[in-house]
């Protein structure tokens, strides 16, 4: 395994994305979320929020319909692609044709955020990471998809392929406990990545990104704040964006740890760690930019 590399803000301002002073909403990419479901709208929600915050030029935000009510009031400059539910207000796999034919012109995925876990939502996703080309980011229940299915990652089409699990998630595609990713994490995300050819980003203190040819970065921005639901669909959608822009899926990653811990930071001196939410860091993600303009 390489040696560890601590995350700095100054590699971080070396790899950012340029913006064209000249561009147009085509320019900076156009995303496919394609997550939520009637229990876990919030997801979809915080995804495009991180997305489109972090400066997707048009994020397309693809959903259970069973979930239309509370995603669409909140996601008023997304266009919005509701899909039919089953009866458990999940994505059906009747929506599958639906999905890949919105996969022309996009420049990156984002697949997994709130979708839920039966049998309809494991079959799109096997499906799915079977004819998506452009690059992806693999979160939440599109990861604990394929927990029982680890061999399809040797398989997926994607031209590059991050996951991004937390603990518990890299247990369930490890078949172990979550103390024993805990008590080995670097060399764990380092044999993942190397194995599955992805980039894994391994969340929790102190979130590790691995690359398949061994290079390993420790991110050293974020607090306690971040553990409350919906700090990793908010991260997942500010990789997914970088990814869409055009960066690299391990400059992704490695980006958008950095700048999400920090966004907490920054929340946490403005509210708390207690009280703040991932919502406040989208917000604060709008502010936290400005430093790279």
């Amino acid at each position: 395994m390489s040696a560890v590399i601590d995350i700095t803000l100054e590699f971080v301002k070396g790899s950012m994305p340029r913006r064209d002073p000249h561009g147009h909403k085509g320019s900076f990419g156009h995303l496919l979320s394609v997550c939520g479901s009637a229990r876990y709208p919030g997801a979809a929600i915080l995804a495009a929020l991180g997305a489109a915050h972090m400066g997707t030029g048009l994020v397309t935000a693809a959903f259970a319909d069973a979930a239309y009510g509370a995603i669409a009031p909140n996601l008023i400059q997304t266009p919005l692609l509701p899909l039919k539910s089953n009866g458990a207000g999940m994505l059906s796999r009747e929506a599958l044709p639906q999905i890949q034919s919105n996969l022309t012109g996009k420049t990156a995925v984002l697949l997994g955020c709130g979708l839920g876990l039966c049998g309809d939502t494991i079959q799109l996703t096997h499906q799915l990471l079977q004819s998506i080309v452009c690059p992806t980011v693999l979160d939440a229940d599109g990861i604990n998809a394929i927990a029982a299915h680890t061999y399809l990652l040797k398989k997926v089409r994607p031209a590059q392929l991050a996951l991004t699990p937390h603990p518990g998630e890299m247990a369930r595609l490890l078949g172990c406990a979550p103390a024993d990713v805990n008590h080995n994490r670097e060399t764990i995300a380092a044999d993942f990545a190397r194995e599955y050819g992805v980039v894994l980003a391994l969340k929790g203190a102190n979130t590790l990104v691995a690359a398949p040819d061994g290079q390993i970065f420790r991110n050293t921005t974020g607090n306690d704040g971040l553990a409350k639901g919906g700090s990793g669909d908010l991260l997942a959608g500010m990789i997914a964006s970088l990814l869409a822009q055009g960066l690299d899926a391990f400059h992704a990653a490695v980006i958008g740890v950095f700048l999400h811990g920090l966004c907490a930071d920054r929340t946490a001196a403005r509210l708390s760690r207690r009280g703040m939410t991932a919502l406040d860091c989208a917000e604060e993600l709008k502010r936290l930019l400005s430093i790279f303009e």
